[in-house]
């Protein structure tokens, strides 16, 4: 069945390869609740860096359609990425592509915007640039999520892209290209917490697909260096909490002895202190929140 998919013809265009979206609104607000609190229950913390809060406003803000790019290196990633959207970009409506196989099993991702393709067949990639360009054209507000490494990548890995997002944006034209960049770390609790950086990227002045290509990339990797240098300064005044764990401690026993001993369980002790500082510093250089990608 897959194979007779793949051989369709062309004049039945992106139907033929892409097994549409079905926004529900209701059932997206329903979701959007259950996956708070799965990450509330999993994670210790959400957190956003500071820095990326006027980011966040002006995508959400802006009419044109954003292109929102996240690196790929965890389960939760479609998870957090949805969490994001529905809570700093809840005036936007958004698509994002899924293994077609997989979906047909999942349907009910369907529900929430997510599209069906084969990553492996070459017809793919014209046929979801087709179908996200039509999905831009008849809607208010768009948003296209892309996750355009395309396959579970360790974050102290080089960022390499495929072509899909490059493609995308130089067909879209006047597009808003943006980074979300997600790491996850242990700090002082026995859960995770999930560490997000967004930033908005400057176009190329020549909007071809080469250059498009460049400085997503380039863009991409300058958001998870400027992240990860965040999450090893280890502090937390450097974020606000999108999501947290209710009443969450790190380990009662523990905090009593810090407590008896005069000692504070922040987790930004003294010692950590100028390497924050300096973290800040260099995060903050980025042109205010945007993530400066011309120089690629």
């Amino acid at each position: 069945m897959r194979d007779q998919r793949s051989q369709l013809t062309a004049s039945n265009g992106a139907e033929s390869l892409v097994l549409p979206a079905k926004h529900d609104r209701r059932f997206a607000g329903v979701f959007a609740w259950y996956t708070r609190r799965l990450l509330s229950q999993r994670f210790h913390a959400v957190r956003l860096c500071a820095s990326s809060q006027a980011a966040a406003r002006s995508l959400d803000a802006d009419d044109r359609p954003v292109v929102l790019l996240l690196n790929h290196s965890s389960w939760w990633d479609p998870l957090i990425g949805f969490a994001v959207g529905t809570h700093l970009l809840a005036s936007r409506v958004g698509i994002a592509p899924m293994d077609r196989d997989q979906l047909t099993r999942f349907a009910f991702f369907r529900r929430i915007g997510l599209f069906g393709i084969d990553p492996d067949d070459p017809k793919s990639l014209p046929a979801m640039v087709e179908y996200a360009s039509s999905f831009v054209a008849t809607s208010r507000r768009p948003t296209v999520a892309l996750t355009p490494q395309g396959r579970f990548t360790d974050v102290r890995e080089p960022i390499v892209l495929r072509p899909g997002a490059a493609a995308l944006c130089a067909a879209l034209g006047d597009v808003v290209p943006a980074v979300l960049s997600i790491e996850y770390a242990f700090w002082q609790d026995q859960r995770p917490e999930a560490f997000l950086r967004l930033g908005v990227v400057d176009p190329p002045s020549v909007r071809s697909t080469t250059s498009w290509h460049r400085v997503l990339t380039a863009s991409m990797r300058e958001s998870a260096l400027k992240l990860s240098e965040l999450v090893i300064a280890r502090d937390p005044g450097a974020f606000v909490p999108l999501i947290q764990r209710r009443g969450a401690r790190s380990n009662p026993v523990y905090d009593l002895i810090l407590r008896l001993r005069g000692r504070s369980g922040e987790i930004a002790a003294r010692r950590d202190r100028e390497h924050a500082d300096r973290a800040q510093r260099v995060d903050a250089g980025a042109s205010g929140h945007r993530v400066e990608g011309s120089g690629a």
